[in-house]
């Protein structure tokens, strides 16, 4: 016997077990979205459809790894819902990243993105920044159509909103300090405070809506939410470190490089080299961005960082584990989330 929950969601009877929901495709999603909006007349339809709705088409169905989506239903689950987590819940934050990776890329002056060119390569940097706001405000909608009580609903938009706040801090941060303009001694608090805001309270919001949505007490919701960040930023890590060390990501430390964006791959090295070493390295990188190879600079950070570079992130991915391990959690869903956070270290090498 199966009985509909919120929003379709299914809820098993005791002793049915818990499966991943389905695989979530966020544009077919869009277009079914769009299919229930009323018909436009005139040349207007054709206009919306070349300027908006076929380039965030695309844009949404480049793969990503919807680790996101995934959170919310892991926060869905951990604070006692019933069944699956409504799909159009957990794809409100893959919408929000999705928008927050099209005004990066503006700001970055990026070429690519997932497999294609950055969407302002394709319809220029207006019409994206244009779709990018667009994905802003969606989420918002489809809150007000989700089946939830009133209370929960409203707990989730105010979440949404604090956590756009939060990022767009983290933004600034990023965007308003070179490298070769830091001291080496506040490099590791800006990094580490901008971190938390842009990519920790947006990994914090994933599970949080989950928690929201499913009724879970504030003091479970704040639980969650310390995870949550802490993944954020040790991901973060991980991605920034990467970009130095791998190869096959050398084209992500090419942007970062060349931008003088601080990251924990500079923070690293700032806390491993000599004085000698930082101002030699912050002339590389006021180099970089004026149009040098950037490679000397890549190879010379990869030096200096060492090879162990990759414990720290492991160590605070371990150390949110421990934050869930150590609480109240229902044990079998704790277990979930933490084979999912070996499953995605694993896959940045």
């Amino acid at each position: 016997m199966k009985a509909a929950g919120v929003n379709g969601a299914v809820r098993r009877l005791p002793g049915g077990g818990w499966r991943a929901p389905p695989p979530l495709d966020l544009a077919a999603f869009f277009d079914h979205w769009l299919n229930r909006l009323p018909p436009a007349t005139g040349v207007c339809e054709q206009v919306w459809q070349d300027t908006l709705y076929a380039p965030l088409r695309e844009f949404l169905g480049r793969a990503g790894k919807l680790l996101r989506a995934r959170l919310v239903a892991h926060g869905w689950r951990l604070a006692g819902g019933c069944g699956e987590a409504p799909h159009t819940l957990c794809l409100l934050p893959e919408i929000l990243h999705s928008a927050s990776l099209i005004v990066d890329d503006i700001q970055d002056g990026a070429a690519t993105r997932r497999g294609g060119p950055a969407l302002h390569r394709v319809i220029g940097p207006e019409r994206a920044l244009n779709a990018a706001n667009w994905l802003y405000f969606w989420p918002y909608r489809l809150l007000d159509e989700l089946r939830l009580p009133a209370a929960r609903r409203r707990a989730c938009q105010d979440l949404i909103t604090g956590t756009l706040l939060d990022c767009h801090r983290g933004q600034a941060l990023d965007l308003g300090a070179e490298v070769w303009a830091l001291a080496q001694d506040d490099l590791p608090a800006l990094v580490a405070e901008q971190s938390r805001l842009k990519t920790g309270r947006l990994t914090a919001l994933c599970v949080g809506l989950g928690a929201l949505a499913a009724g879970a007490r504030p003091r479970r919701v704040d639980t969650l939410q310390r995870f949550g960040e802490r993944v954020g930023v040790a991901l973060q890590m991980l991605d920034d470190l990467t970009a130095v060390l791998s190869p096959a990501r050398h084209d992500k430390a090419a942007e970062d490089l060349c931008t003088g964006r601080p990251t924990f791959a500079w923070v690293l090295a700032a806390q491993r080299c000599s004085e000698f070493t930082y101002r030699a390295l912050q002339q590389q990188g006021r180099a970089a961005a004026g149009g040098a190879d950037w490679q000397p600079l890549r190879a010379l950070l990869a030096e200096t960082i060492g090879d162990d570079p990759l414990d720290y992130p492991r160590a605070a991915l371990a150390e949110a584990g421990a934050l869930l391990g150590g609480s109240d959690l229902p044990a079998a869903a704790v277990q979930d989330v933490l084979t999912d956070l070996e499953r995605l270290e694993r896959a940045y090498g």
